[in-house]
């Protein structure tokens, strides 16, 4: 009776036991923690990684075209350069044929840039002229190069001088054939001034013509005349000579 009892006073213990820790048992397991939200800096960062990839066989429209001239400009120039530059009257060996060579060929231009500038001084236009232009030509091809730039505009300022200077020249002589002389001048301070000249049967005031020429100016010791040669407009004195001037 006793062995009963207290099989029934457990049997009500463990019953008890297990009420209690069912609640534990059903208690639900602990939310997982949310992920963090990116910051705008993140996003920043993501966009600045990211790269286009054109699709296969569709041209790409975003192109930076002042690069691509600029490279294709750079191309020619070495090509250029690669190329062989003759040197008037030099020996083949001695003409610059690659890029290494271009230092030669600067020094050769320099010197006959300073050929051309003592014949402009010593007024031999015609040479001047057929040396610069010997000069010119083999530079051409290296005009993109800075040192070589200078050169060519150098050589060409001079030969443009010669140029005008043999045009002058030219018409001067053109000028002093027709042989103009100035007799006398008829000057006056307030009144109408007045030339004589050899060979007119009057005197000439300012926009007469003689032998072609106009009268444009009468002073004191001199008369100025315009004079047209090869289509261009110059401008030469006659001198009186003091011992036929007229006061």
């Amino acid at each position: 009776m006793r062995t009963t009892a207290m099989l029934c006073v457990l049997a009500l213990m463990g019953t008890a036991h297990a009420g209690e820790a069912a609640p534990e048992a059903a208690k639900p397991s602990k939310a997982p923690a949310q992920a963090k939200r990116p910051s705008a800096m993140d996003l920043i960062a993501e966009e600045e990684r990211w790269q286009f990839r054109p699709t296969v066989g569709r041209p790409d429209v975003f192109i930076d075209l002042e690069a691509m001239l600029t490279a294709q400009r750079q191309a020619k120039a070495r090509e250029s350069e690669g190329k062989r530059s003759p040197l008037p009257g030099g020996r083949p060996s001695d003409q610059p044929q690659a890029a290494n060579d271009i230092d030669q060929l600067v020094a050769w231009a320099k010197s006959e840039e300073a050929r051309v500038r003592q014949l402009v001084a010593a007024r031999q236009f015609e040479e001047a002229m057929r040396a610069a232009d010997n000069t010119l030509k083999p530079l051409e091809p290296y005009l993109s190069r800075p040192d070589v730039a200078s050169i060519i505009v150098s050589v060409r300022t001079y030969r443009a001088q010669a140029e005008e200077a043999k045009i002058r020249d030219d018409a001067q002589k053109a000028f002093e054939a027709l042989k103009i002389q100035v007799l006398g001048v008829l000057w006056s301070q307030d009144g109408q001034r007045m030339t004589i000249i050899d060979g007119e049967n009057r005197a000439l005031s300012v926009n007469d013509r003689v032998k072609d020429c106009v009268v444009i100016n009468i002073d004191q010791d001199r008369v100025d005349f315009r004079f047209v040669f090869g289509r261009r407009r110059f401008e030469f004195p006659v001198y009186v000579e003091q011992s036929r001037s007229t006061p």
